[in-house]
C-alpha cells in the first residue's frame, strides 16, 4: 500500500515546479471559468499561489506545489 502525501496547509511558502517560483499557498480548489462561453467545461483542479512579496497570484497544477526549504 502507498502512503498518500498529506496535503500542504494553506499558508506555507511553497515552490512551484512548473515554473520555480516560491510563493505563499493562498487555496487549492476545483475551479471552473465563470465567464466560459460555450461548451461547460468540467472544473479543473488548481494550486492558487500568491507572491511573497505581493503582486498578481498564479496558478499552478497542485502535484507542482512542494514546500519550500526553509519556508
Amino acid at each position: 500500500m502507498t502512503a498518500k502525501a498529506q496535503p500542504i496547509p494553506l499558508g506555507t511558502v511553497v515552490r512551484d515546479l512548473a515554473t520555480d517560483r516560491v510563493g505563499v499557498l493562498a487555496d487549492v480548489l476545483d475551479y471552473s471559468d465563470p465567464y466560459q462561453v460555450g461548451a461547460v467545461q468540467p472544473p479543473v483542479r488548481l494550486a492558487f499561489l500568491r507572491p511573497l512579496g505581493g503582486g498578481c497570484e498564479w496558478t499552478t497544477c497542485p502535484d507542482q506545489v512542494v514546500s519550500a526549504p526553509g519556508g
